[in-house]
């Protein structure tokens, strides 16, 4: 069971607080990289996966990369020595830390891709939004606005240069054209950042004051876009409503939800933190328990949530698993 009031607190490591591995030397020490650990999502994820890890007896700590490589790299060194068992990690740069990722596996630490492979990576868990499949979220999201918006002109809002943000972009892209809609304008917000994005949209409404949809590679992003939109004179898309740009995030963050009641947002796609958190442990005793063995990856089912949707959406605190009960998909 998962309930936000029983959260366990996380202990975000700095340099100069570092504990002795030697106290958990009987315990399992999980240990998580997490990308960018101000965004409210991670906070969640981190909480999810410390809960499930309490579950089986385990420890967990967590590292902030902040969007940095070479601190991703620095961070898989600290959790070496602090003796981890197990380190998940969204990698920002699969070639800048491969060699480190290699190093872990040389010492005996099991290695989990968090939304992200490569070298040095023994097995990977993924949101189902992160997947570039037939059929999958891109294609069902590009789909959903072409129904609804035939050849639709279309913005696609990448993010910084992470190769897995790149590469999300690049399937929407090709799902859009697929389903017959007109890609116009493919910025990216690097700085990852709403008043960024507020800012890049307010030029790109004067450039293309015809765009009909909008995705995001995030909710700040998509937010971002949405206070120009209002701020220019326009306004969101709402199903049985004539005119509006369709806004699309991903991360389903609680003021994305909030914003597609409000009628700020079209949609959002959320990608099941505590689920994942379950899948991230899930992974971890399997690697564990049959170290020679290679398991197949985790996939967890991302939900679109829409004004048409969004009554059937459950609050991340309201969500019970266990890790035999996660939507995985097959």
């Amino acid at each position: 069971m998962f309930k936000s009031k029983k959260m366990l607190s996380i202990l975000c490591l700095g340099a100069a607080s570092l504990m002795p591995a030697a106290s958990l030397a009987d315990d399992v020490l999980i240990g998580n990289i997490a990308p960018v650990a101000a965004q409210p999502s991670q906070a969640i994820l981190a909480d999810a996966i410390a809960k499930f890890a309490a579950e089986e007896g385990w420890s967990y700590r967590m590292l902030d990369a902040n969007l940095s490589p070479d601190r991703q790299v620095s961070h898989v060194d600290t959790f070496v020595t602090l003796g981890a068992d197990v380190i998940a990690s969204w990698s920002l740069d699969p070639n800048a830390v491969a060699a480190a990722y290699t190093r872990a596996q040389q010492q005996g630490v099991k290695v989990i891709g968090v939304n992200s492979d490569g070298q040095g990576v023994d097995q990977s868990v993924w949101w189902d939004v992160q997947i570039c499949v037939p059929g999958g979220v891109y294609e069902r999201n590009a789909n959903w606005i072409a129904e609804r918006k035939p050849g639709a002109k279309v913005i696609v809002f990448g993010g910084p240069p992470v190769p897995s943000i790149q590469n999300n972009k690049a399937c929407f892209i090709d799902a859009a054209e697929a389903a017959g809609l007109e890609v116009i304008a493919t910025p990216d917000n690097t700085q990852d950042t709403t008043a960024n994005a507020a800012a890049m949209a307010a030029d790109l409404l004067v450039r293309h004051p015809d765009v009909e949809a909008v995705w995001a590679y995030n909710d700040n992003t998509a937010l971002g876009f949405s206070a120009s939109l209002f701020a220019s004179g326009k306004t969101v898309w709402k199903a049985g409503e004539e005119g509006g740009v369709m806004v699309f995030g991903t991360n389903g963050d609680e003021i994305a939800i909030d914003a597609v009641r409000s009628g700020r947002l079209t949609g959002t796609w959320d990608p099941d933190y505590i689920a994942f958190g379950g899948a991230v442990v899930l992974m971890a005793k399997q690697l564990l328990e049959t170290p020679d063995a290679a398991p197949e990856p985790l996939v967890v089912r991302s939900m679109l949530v829409t004004a048409e949707t969004v009554d059937d959406y459950i609050e991340n605190e309201d969500r019970e698993y266990t890790l035999e009960s996660l939507p995985l998909v097959k």
